[in-house]
């Protein structure tokens, strides 16, 4: 750990025992650089910007947020540097119409190596505080031949969680019984993988169960131009209680993205495309989720009188077919913010007698179903990463889904619903981006 910050922040704190902190005292913020191979990274300017974090007492504001250049640091030998604000940036308290509204700001910096990059979004207050280290991830990522029209991708095993400082505690949660003290420790970083078109959108991404991934023909169909890279995000919170001195805390989301490759398309057309649908779209005349536009489009209303959202979506074809796969990209569908957990699919010659023709379930890693849960941070902070799209892994807001189908007949109608975790009730269906099938 480093050993450089041990003594910086009980120094600070006794300097400032018993004092209040007004808006134009300093408060400092010490961390360090390092390259992907952990040698420090010295005499480099770090640039940090500011975004508006939360406003009215701790209502999330917009995602992406809109930073804008706020202060700078310089690292030193060791890769250290020393971010030095005033209190008054980190929070402050503003009159608007008559009251006053308490706004908190939150930090961005980016360190870039090779295409590789560490980005680190932090909200501190309270007083001083030590920050993750930031040290892009040497993914190593490689594209090779797999099998049956699938490609290979490789990659390293990614980070590990920030340490916790020497001088640092986990956030405490409420504890179940008098007398137990509960930390909330920082989230787990995993792999998800990326399949994008070249300066454009997420056409799939999935949580990896390790290395390498195979991308099937199916997830690539026939679109041009793809790229394919791995991120990783790990968020928690730190705390400070210097003897004699403030608490501090400071919360954070460290995102790591590996460089991007090139990846080979499958030239594989779906019989879905240019499908009509129901519903559409309110002001829509044409289907925008089988046009592999992939722009997630929201679905409208059902119901003005409240928020009720339709419950399935009927797709028909050009022509009669038998659809052996499906995917399903950017799907928001929850229920009472239960997500997804069963998509089933059914098809229908006539539109009116329908028959199953498979059902797809979300999957869990290790066994665990770990439902639409994230760490508050990772969800609110998502889209924080200036050089990427949002890296959504919310279960409820942005799921991607592919599974085998069989049918027996042809069918011009296809149908799709589905249930949540532990509930017969259907889900409500919020958003799109693409639906496609196969043969």
């Amino acid at each position: 750990m480093r050993p450089f910050f041990r003594h910086l922040l009980p120094l600070a704190a006794l300097l400032a025992a018993g004092c209040e902190l007004y808006p134009e005292d300093p408060i400092f913020a010490y961390g360090q650089v390092l390259r992907t191979d952990g040698t420090p990274v010295s005499g480099a300017t770090l640039s940090f910007e500011r975004a508006l974090s939360s406003w009215r007492g701790g209502v999330p504001t917009l995602n992406p947020p809109e930073f804008s250049p706020h202060a700078s640091a310089i690292t030193r030998a060791e890769g250290a540097f020393t971010l030095e604000l005033l209190a008054g940036a980190t929070s402050e308290r503003v009159m608007t119409g008559g009251y006053y509204d308490w706004r908190s700001y939150r930090f961005r910096v980016v360190s870039q190596e090779e295409g590789r990059a560490a980005i680190l979004s932090f909200e501190l207050s309270g007083g001083d505080v030590e920050l993750p280290s930031l040290r892009p991830w040497a993914a190593d990522l490689s594209v090779g031949d797999g099998t049956e029209g699938h490609v290979a991708v490789s990659f390293a095993p990614v980070p590990l969680r920030p340490e916790l400082p020497p001088t640092g505690t986990w956030r405490v949660s409420t504890a179940l019984e008098p007398g137990e003290v509960w930390y909330d420790e920082a989230t787990t970083p995993r792999p998800v993988v990326q399949l994008l078109q070249r300066g454009g959108a997420v056409l799939w991404q999935e949580e990896a169960a390790g290395s390498p991934w195979m991308a099937a023909p199916w997830l690539r169909e026939d679109f041009d131009e793809l790229e394919v890279m791995v991120r990783a995000q790990s968020s928690g919170e730190w705390q400070f209680e210097p003897l004699g001195g403030r608490v501090s805390s400071v919360g954070y989301r460290l995102e790591w993205r590996s460089e991007r490759l090139p990846m080979p398309g499958a030239g594989l057309h779906p019989i879905s495309r240019g499908a009509s649908c129901e519903p559409l779209p309110a002001g829509v005349t044409a289907c925008p989720w089988t046009d592999g536009q992939l722009a997630s489009v929201k679905f409208s209303p059902v119901s003005s009188q409240s928020e009720r959202w339709p419950q399935e979506l009927r797709l028909t074809l050009a022509a009669p077919a038998r659809p052996s796969r499906i995917v399903v990209r950017g799907l928001a569908a929850d229920y009472v913010n239960n997500p997804l957990k069963t998509l089933f699919v059914e098809g229908s010659e006539d539109g009116e007698r329908w028959v199953s023709l498979g059902q797809v379930i979300r999957p869990s890693l290790g066994g665990t179903d770990r439902g639409g849960y994230r760490d508050h941070l990772e969800v609110l902070w998502a889209a924080d990463n200036p050089l990427d799209p949002a890296l959504e892994v919310d279960l409820s807001t942005n799921l991607y889904l592919e599974g085998a189908l069989h049918t027996e007949v042809a069918v011009r109608h296809v149908r799709l619903r589905g249930v949540p975790i532990e509930s017969s009730r259907p889900v409500e269906l919020k958003a799109l981006k693409e639906v496609s099938l196969f043969e």
